[in-house]
């Protein structure tokens, strides 16, 4: 993939990301296919994986097809995006999205 396309998937997929709501999710594979590329779910992960910690986008409503965290369980990653997910009423059990109590 040349810059120029890398730059165009990055910006995608992060407008994307943005217009995730509240309570929602979306797995790495959806959002790459919205974005346009199709077979680009690992580099959704990696993208996800080096935004600044600060960011302001919600990252942790990213999860895998399987409904579950990606991150090994009781790190701090999988605990910060366990916790955010909770806030929006996600119950999780283990590292799998079961309902969402505030839809």
């Amino acid at each position: 993939m040349t810059n120029q396309a890398m730059d165009h998937f990055k910006s995608q997929v992060l407008v994307i990301l943005n217009e995730v709501p509240s309570g929602e999710c979306i797995a790495y594979g959806e959002l790459a296919k919205q974005a346009g590329f199709p077979s680009y779910a690992r580099q959704v992960g990696r993208l996800m994986k080096n935004l600044p910690k600060d960011t302001k986008l919600p990252w942790h409503r990213v999860v895998n097809s399987q409904r579950k965290i990606s991150f090994a369980e009781n790190t701090d990653a999988y605990i910060r995006q366990r916790a955010r997910l909770e806030q929006e009423g996600w119950i999780i059990v283990g590292t799998r999205l079961t309902i969402n109590e505030h839809p």
